[in-house]
């Protein structure tokens, strides 16, 4: 029978908040709303944590305004139906975009936010639950390729036709950042920020100090957690195989992490990823990247990086802990009894 840590209020659909034992000496303002395609829930301790909230959730529905490929008008809408075409974008799409860049040429390609295509194809968050044609698949290979975006001053040109963009594996990194500013801009005494599994932490939890974050068992409820860590002012993001996927008629298991080199889910033993770091962005690159690149070469990676650690989970549930954990992040592991 598995023991698992039974968290107080569910942050998120990976990871969570975990409560401390201890009174602290202010109650937090906490408010939950659907944004990103995910439920996200923001806490604040410290003055006006109501109205700072209310408009931490405002800066996030501009970003999401400004990076959906849904929303007509939007930032990547508009590069993706330019034809083509050169189109002027803000600052922020600007760097989201090298951004993505960067974790393409550190992974040899295999994160890249031109597969939109394939993305949209497979629709993941839709309920068809149906496999791509395999011709269909392929045809919509050939449009993927980030060294095909061309970045000038602030515009943007697909030179790959057909390619569109999809910053779905990175997105709510960025903008958690985003609103990790905002909340020290207004010297909040504490805070932190879900954004359906992108937790970022902000100054000191009021008496304790620290945060503690839960990882979600793999598969399991919500609220079931396999392992916690203890951080101060980070980051820590998880990418899991079930939180979008189905399974076929033929029973076999299809997940939302598309493998660029064959348009189809990639194919490795890992079940989720939890990645540690000072920026949720990178977290958030990371941890698409580590799933592609399998779990040694992606502990090769993540030692190379000041400040980053990962967790790794295998389908079987055994727990693979890059260096830093133990000597810069406590963390405990739950196991079968």
């Amino acid at each position: 029978m598995k023991k698992y840590a039974k968290i107080a209020v569910a942050i998120s659909l990976i990871a969570s908040l975990i409560a401390l034992t201890g009174c602290t000496p202010a109650k937090p303002e906490q408010k939950s709303q659907f944004m990103l395609n995910t439920t996200c829930t923001i806490t604040v301790y410290g003055k006006n944590a109501a109205q700072i909230i209310d408009e931490a959730f405002a800066l996030g529905v501009e970003y999401d305004n400004l990076f959906s490929t849904a929303i007509e008008g939007s930032d990547i809408y508009r590069i993706n139906h330019a034809g083509g075409k050169p189109v002027t974008v803000s600052d922020d799409t600007v760097q989201i975009i090298k951004d993505s860049i960067h974790y393409s040429e550190i992974s040899d390609g295999l994160f890249d936010i031109t597969m939109g295509s394939l993305t949209s194809l497979w629709d993941f968050p839709g309920a068809s639950h149906i496999v791509p044609p395999a011709d269909v698949i392929a045809a919509d290979l050939k449009t993927v390729g980030y060294k095909y975006i061309k970045i000038e001053g602030n515009t943007v040109t697909l030179l790959r036709p057909g390619a569109q963009l999809d910053l779905g594996a990175i997105g709510k990194g960025f903008i958690a950042d985003r609103l990790s500013d905002f909340l020290k801009s207004k010297k909040v005494q504490g805070a932190i920020v879900n954004l359906g599994g992108n937790v970022i932490t902000v100054g000191e939890k009021p008496k304790i100090k620290t945060w503690i974050v839960g990882i979600q068992q793999p598969f399991a409820d919500r609220n079931e957690t396999i392992a916690t860590v203890t951080v101060g002012e980070k980051s820590v993001v998880t990418s899991g195989i079930y939180e979008r996927s189905f399974t076929a008629p033929d029973g076999k298991f299809y997940h939302h992490i598309l493998d660029p080199r064959t348009g189809y889910p990639v194919e490795n033993n890992l079940s989720a990823i939890s990645i540690v770091s000072d920026l949720s962005v990178d977290g958030d690159g990371l941890s698409t990247t580590c799933f592609l690149l399998g779990i040694e070469k992606a502990t090769a990676l993540i030692e190379s990086l000041p400040n980053t650690d990962a967790m790794f989970i295998t389908k079987d549930n055994k727990v693979t802990l890059t260096s830093g954990f133990g000597k810069d992040i406590p963390y405990e592991i739950y196991k079968n009894e």
